[in-house]
């Protein structure tokens, strides 16, 4: 073969004619799931590949993450190509000519070593691209060699152009894509279907997974159905050299970068590059942002233009309801950059719940576009000592830093265990995270921080048989749930051991109701995943309200956003009526559900520094409210929420609420809950704050006559009639020989709930779940004895 200067051949024979489905898969830096995943998934499916090798990184020290050169050399012996990508992975620049030869042979003299021929592809390190490095390959050996996708698309996109014989120079083939952890299958699929008419698709991958590089991280199970893909399709599936018969007769072009020049130069997008700031202190901020082009509807995903930034993307539908979308990325504190068509794209930026969203419409032309957009805050509630908490997502580990920043959002508990079957323990569910973890919090910096110990069971099979029953999650453990679901009481005493905290979760599931006197609940979620920034999308799901509850829009509580909040508070009261110190939460199951992680979030107050060890503490106590938008920060006789008032005997109990109810829109209503009915309204005055929200001062007397618990809430107007609202934890009120009896109504509804929950179920329970079902049947037929009408 020639020597591959410019004009001449690669060879005096003709080339082959390309035909289509033709893919080249080739994996760079040595990364050892190239050998423990990859190769036997390649084995299996009968594909070919080059594996690009480099010394680079932590090779010579980290075996955890990088392969042996027994391992490398047993991908030879397998049948796949070894490339050479240089000793320590150098990036080839007019400064580092002079040594990409020495480089160059370095690999190659350790692939002899190790019974590998000397290689005869390349990979571009870190695609950086020079072109008096050609003649330097062309004389160490090298006949084809890959770049990335640049610089036709940016590199961080991952997106390229399909191989063309003839017109791109054989040392510079593009890659068609170029694997990233938000890849889907649709990316791949517009990588290799490239691969037609006279073109080639050259796929570049890096780690599957990839520990040490995690933006350029592949899931082994998306990587599955990639291959999968190719396989069921039709594909051929070579290496590198394999390409060489389709190579050889092409004149070398004159311009090595031509093609690239000439793709680059029809691509009608432009750049938006993009940076968030704090508007008080003009310091950059991460965020949750929005692109959209305005004509078509399509939205479009950021990406970070910092190699130490993040730009995470979310991408979610609901099941229920094809309305209900959320697309967005969270961002951090660095510039990011998104390609769009020409056009108007609307830009909308948020953060959490203390500033204000800011909106921007660009207008996309012939050239490249910066934005710097500012957020305003209208409540700094961390100053006032209130640290905010979603206390039920489903977000992979690498994800949650990210969105801790982008949502202001200081504490995260994922569902790190997860079963939905009544026979699978959560330790042995493959839907659970295996990881292993130390059991305590993971900071990102000193006020955000995620606790990887926390267990959803599901139960959606109960035996043998699809039949729900319901979800209860266990917050703040410390070791992994190896038991069933039932007995529950096993499950009890094993979190109690260990400092756990029980979350009621949704309050219609079937078995809701029986699960607060077998398990003792802690937590309620009155904020919950069902409610949603986009449209309300969970209609006519579980079990409908009751009549006595009345609630709003005529509903059931499963049909409309308002009747389903409602539905959940007069819940909710029954259950503190029957007793219950059951202190409110909130949680999104973003990761699953079109919402954003903390769109639903509990706030709680520390009278000391931020720490997990206090939230979780805090949250246990009730020093709590739970919002989607408005803040009460209110005291009921000088003290938060959770707090004990006793009274005498001889008279009523005199006190005042006092605080602030604050928002960003105005304030519809403000109340006054005692024991499960509204005894006060409050009008709000919504004066105008110098940010811009809305306050309204509490100075409140209050009389209370009987034992039970107070409680405010209130509701913000926000735009299409939708509406946002917050809600306390009790106040636990005492007054001596004033007992707090439950209500005849609410109890007599939940004895109804249990009773058709036993005979709907109990052909599938184990005996062990038919005595916890009935022990609850007997607690409330106990309480209705003593029920006031």
């Amino acid at each position: 073969m020639a020597l591959l200067s410019a004009g001449s051949w690669v060879s005096a024979a003709s080339p082959k004619p390309v035909p289509d489905k033709l893919v080249a898969l080739t994996f760079d830096d040595s990364v050892k799931s190239h050998y423990t995943v990859v190769r036997p998934l390649l084995l299996e499916m009968g594909f070919g590949a080059t594996f690009l090798i480099t010394e680079g990184f932590s090779f010579s020290t980290n075996k955890q993450d990088y392969m042996t050169w027994e391992e490398i050399a047993q991908l030879h012996r397998a049948g796949f190509e070894i490339g050479n990508h240089t000793m320590s992975h150098l990036s080839v620049t007019a400064e580092t000519l002079g040594r990409l030869r020495l480089e160059l042979d370095g690999i190659k003299n350790r692939c002899l070593e190790h019974g590998i021929p000397a290689p005869t592809s390349f990979a571009w390190p870190g695609n950086a691209l020079h072109p008096g490095a050609l003649p330097i390959l062309a004389q160490a050996g090298i006949t084809l060699a890959r770049r990335g996708g640049s610089p036709e698309h940016p590199y961080e996109w991952g997106r390229g152009f399909a191989y063309e014989p003839g017109l791109d120079h054989p040392l510079l083939i593009p890659s068609a894509g170029d694997g990233r952890p938000d890849w889907t299958l649709a990316d791949f699929r517009r990588a290799a279907d490239q691969a037609r008419d006279g073109r080639i698709a050259v796929l570049q991958f890096h780690g599957v997974p990839d520990r040490d590089h995690p933006w350029v991280h592949t899931d082994p199970k998306m990587f599955r159905a990639y291959l999968t893909y190719l396989k069921t399709n039709g594909f051929k599936v070579v290496a590198l050299r394999d390409l060489t018969p389709y190579v050889s007769g092409h004149p070398v072009p004159d311009q090595p970068l031509a093609a690239a020049a000439n793709r680059r130069a029809r691509r009608k997008e432009r750049m938006l590059t993009g940076i968030i700031k704090d508007a008080g202190t003009g310091k950059p901020m991460a965020a949750r942002v929005y692109v959209r082009s305005t004509s078509s509807g399509v939205w479009h995903f950021p990406k970070s233009a910092s190699l130490t930034g993040f730009a995470v993307k979310y991408d979610r539908q609901s099941g229920f309801s094809t309305n209900s979308i959320e697309k967005h990325t969270a961002v951090s504190a660095h510039p990011w950059r998104v390609e769009l068509p020409p056009g108007a794209c609307e830009i909308r930026v948020e953060c959490g719940k203390e500033y204000f969203p800011e909106t921007r419409t660009i207008m996309v032309a012939s050239e490249d576009i910066r934005l710097e957009i500012a957020l305003r805050r209208w409540i700094d509630l961390a100053r006032e000592g209130w640290f905010s908490g979603d206390a039920h997502n489903h977000r992979a580990a690498a994800e949650i830093p990210a969105n801790l920043l982008a949502e202001d959002l200081n504490v995260a508990l994922p569902m790190v265990d997860w079963t939905t079957s009544s026979e699978i323990s959560p330790a042995e569910s493959p839907q659970s995270d295996a990881t292993p973890r130390e059991p305590k919090p993971i900071p990102v910096d000193a006020t955000h921080v995620w606790y990887p110990r926390n267990t959803e069971y599901e139960i959606f099979r109960t035996g043998n048989k699809q039949h729900t029953l319901g979800a209860v999650l266990i917050l703040n453990h410390t070791t992994r749930f190896d038991q069933k679901v039932f007995p529950l009481r096993s499950i009890a005493e094993k979190a109690r051991a260990e400092g756990a905290l029980f979350d009621l979760e949704k309050h219609n599931w079937n078995w809701s109701l029986l699960l607060p006197p077998i398990l003792n609940i802690d937590l309620y979620e009155l904020a919950n995943n069902h409610h949603w920034q986009t449209e309300f999308g969970v209609r006519n799901w579980a079990i409908p309200g009751a009549a006595w509850m009345n609630l709003p829009d005529a509903g059931t509580g499963i049909d409309t956003e308002r009747a389903w909040t409602h539905y959940g508070f007069q819940t909710y009261y029954a259950l503190l009526n029957c007793g219950f110190k059951i202190k409110p939460t909130a949680g999104t199951a973003n990761g699953v559900h079109p919402v954003p992680m903390g769109f639903s979030r509990v706030y709680v107050h520390l009278d000391q520094p931020f720490s997990y060890e206090r939230w979780i503490a805090g949250l246990s106590a009730g020093r709590s409210f739970v919002t989607t938008g408005p803040m009460i920060t209110a005291q009921l006789g000088g003290q938060w929420p959770g707090a004990r008032l006793t009274g005498s005997s001889d008279s009523p109990l005199a006190t005042a609420l006092s605080g602030r109810v604050r928002s960003e829109q105005a304030l519809q209503s403000i109340e006054m809950i005692v024991n499960g009915d509204v005894v006060q309204t409050l009008t709000p005055l919504n004066q105008r704050t110098s940010a811009g929200s809305f306050v309204h001062e509490l100075n409140v007397p209050v009389t209370l006559r009987r034992s039970g618990w107070v409680a405010l809430r209130c509701f913000e107007n926000r735009e299409s009639g939708r509406v946002r609202f917050a809600h306390t934890a009790p106040w636990w009120v005492e007054i001596p020989g004033v007992p707090h009896r439950p209500k005849k109504v609410q109890v007599e509804w939940i004895l109804q709930r249990v009773e058709e929950e036993i005979a709907r179920s109990s052909p599938l329970l184990p005996d062990s779940g038919k005595q916890e079902f009935h022990m609850a049947l007997d607690h409330y037929r106990k309480l209705l004895a003593i029920a006031e009408p």
